[in-house]
């Protein structure tokens, strides 16, 4: 009779437990009946699994142990990017449960184990076993258990991201989205520096690797059962320890949340301090623009999207002048910076359309117009500066042995043309956001005619100093600083002329533009090959060729080997030598240039989705 009572809170401990995954289960089955999705992705993760199971029969075990690692970041990682916390179950669905925070936190935890990202994850990692056969029964049976903690840290790591992340507002989403996205266009703009590295690592992982992957817990299962048994009883206690601080601390943030709402203390509010000591740096400029240019800055570092873009910019860039270093080539390292500031500058060439009905304020004051032009390039010059200058000499620290002059004068040009001239773009093509107040991650202010003006605003800028460098005489080298300053002063101004014209003379037209909720159909391109569409869409389909195409001319086949000096099997004018070099990678450029020219207008001239040929025939008349 005594043994009753005490069972009965066990029991509903128990009971609150499977609460969460009750919820879980029912999501899932109805996910899965209601959208093909998440079946498709688990064939493709299942795809992948086998892939690492095979590879691990035979595949170096440094290498594996990396794989394994990039399995279990990205399954922490990538939920945040494609919105995978949806169908999650959250401590804040639990407050008005009676149950604690202890075991609140194991039933989320056993409800986000219910899933298919879970379950393919556990049969990619049994890859670790696979590879530990061959040392023997005990040596499976660690790595079995290296593998379930390896596990068990995606698991717990997946629910602590998208729980902090989610209330942290979003900023950190956004940053993590440029990072993951600049990236992988980082990769993929230099496949030719990561294919050769990846077919080296797949079959034997070089020493930098071996050394770094000491230090990795992917690593230490296997490591564990190939190295003497004092080092891997260490390994695998360390491992343990991991899991066992990750899991309290999302025990921790169960109970914060459940007791108070949100995972962290609110941030104070703290009194606004005097605009003028916090900006006495700025003592020169207005007072008006000084405004502009401290509400740009607030911008900047608070808006989602201006923060995935500036991380996207920074990102990209830093990879492609960085991972050619894969192939031995250091050649681009101190053009880190210039890349980065050639991308964000690109990136901000539609942030008019974030900002919605906000231009009134400078149309209605006095001298307005003058002042919001100014201090938006000023902002973002203050900006961009510091980082452009700290990834140009990073490059340069990295890589002594390279030549800066170029790249170090190239800087100041990018960044004046930078400044001002995508202001000028954001005014002239303005493409609004459905809510401003609300930006996600799909509202893209930018189109590619006005990313290519901005990018080659910055190109045309910077090609005073490039010609010399290429064509000039030795002579004129102690005169490429002042080049590279005069060109950049010309392209400040100049933007700025232009974006001033736009907006005292079309203020009311970009005012009118910026408000909308709803843009004008856009062209659908078909996701499969349609010939009934390129048919009726011929402009359009020349203009992405055209548009697509046309950088390979311009960059690999004439800035590398004119530029760079960067010769492949691929690259024409790198089995030539003299003036015919030159003439040849002068030809490539101009050629991707005109492809690139012919593509911006039949994008422009590509027929409007809505509008039928006998009303725009009409119009016309």
């Amino acid at each position: 009779m005594s043994a009753q009572p005490s069972v009965a809170p066990l029991a509903d401990t128990l009971g609150a437990i499977a609460v969460p995954a009750r919820m879980r289960t029912t999501m899932l089955r109805r996910s899965l009946r209601e959208h093909p999705g998440p079946t498709v992705a688990a064939l493709v993760g299942l795809l992948a699994a086998a892939w690492l199971i095979r590879y691990a029969l035979r595949g170096d075990q440094h290498t594996l142990g990396l794989l394994a690692g990039a399995w279990v970041l990205g399954w922490i990682v990538l939920p945040l990017l494609l919105g995978g916390g949806r169908g999650r179950v959250r401590p804040a669905h639990l407050r008005l449960e009676p149950i604690g925070g202890f075991p609140a936190g194991i039933g989320l935890l056993a409800a986000s184990a219910i899933g298919i990202g879970p379950a393919v994850s556990l049969v990619a990692l049994a890859a670790l076993p696979v590879h530990a056969a061959r040392y023997g029964t005990v040596a499976v049976l660690v790595a079995a258990g290296g593998a379930v903690l390896l596990w068990l840290l995606g698991l717990i790591g997946s629910a602590i991201a998208l729980e902090v992340v989610g209330h942290a507002g979003g900023p950190a989403g956004a940053l993590l989205t440029g990072v993951f996205t600049g990236t992988a266009m980082g990769v993929a703009g230099s496949l030719w520096a990561v294919f050769p590295w990846v077919s080296v690592v797949l079959v034997a992982a070089p020493q930098e690797v071996v050394r770094a992957m000491a230090y990795v817990p992917s690593g230490w299962p296997i490591a564990a059962v190939t190295g003497p048994t004092g080092r891997g009883v260490g390994m695998m206690a360390a491992l343990v320890g991991i899991v066992a601080l990750c899991a309290t601390a999302y025990l921790m943030l169960v109970r914060r949340v459940i007791a108070a709402g949100v995972p962290f203390r609110p941030r104070r509010t703290t009194a606004a301090s005097p605009a003028a000591p916090d900006r006495e740096w700025l003592g020169w400029v207005p007072a008006a623009t000084r405004a502009v240019v401290g509400r740009e800055l607030r911008a900047w570092t608070r808006h989602p999207l201006r923060l995935q873009y500036l991380a996207f910019a920074v990102v990209y860039g830093a990879l492609l002048a960085g991972l050619p270093l894969l192939s031995d080539v250091d050649l681009l390292l101190p053009w880190a910076g210039p890349l980065a500031v050639l991308g964000a500058a690109a990136m901000s060439a539609g942030l008019v359309g974030l900002d919605g009905t906000a231009l009134w304020l400078p149309l209605t004051t006095p001298g307005g117009e003058r002042a919001e032009v100014r201090g938006r390039a000023l902002a973002w010059l203050v900006l961009v500066t510091p980082i452009g200058v700290l990834l140009t000499v990073a490059g340069v620290l990295v890589a002594p042995d390279v030549d800066p002059l170029a790249a170090l004068c190239t800087l100041p040009a990018l960044l004046g043309a930078g400044a001002s001239v995508p202001v000028w773009v954001s005014l002239l093509r303005v493409r609004p956001v459905a809510d401003p107040r609300h930006p996600t991650a799909a509202d893209n202010p930018t189109d590619i005619v006005s990313v290519l003006v901005a990018t080659g605003s910055g190109l045309v800028a910077a090609a005073p100093v490039l010609a010399l460098v290429i064509w000039g005489p030795s002579g004129v080298t102690p005169l490429l600083p002042l080049v590279g300053l005069l060109s950049g002063a010309a392209a400040w101004w100049g933007g700025l002329w232009l974006a001033d014209e736009r907006l005292a003379r079309r203020g009311l037209d970009v005012l009118a533009a910026a408000g909308q909720r709803s843009r004008p159909a856009e062209t659908v391109l078909p996701p499969t090959w349609d010939a009934q569409w390129f048919r009726e869409n011929k402009s359009t389909a020349w203009a992405l060729g055209l548009l697509t195409v046309g950088w390979i001319p311009v960059i690999p086949q004439g800035v590398m080997p004119l530029a760079f000096g960067i010769d492949s099997g691929w690259i024409v004018a790198g089995h030539l030598s003299g003036g015919a070099r030159t003439t040849v990678g002068l030809v490539m450029i101009g050629l991707g240039v005109a492809m690139l020219l012919a593509g911006l207008v039949l994008w422009d001239r590509r027929p409007q989705p809505g509008v039928s040929a006998h009303s725009a025939s009409g119009q016309v008349e």
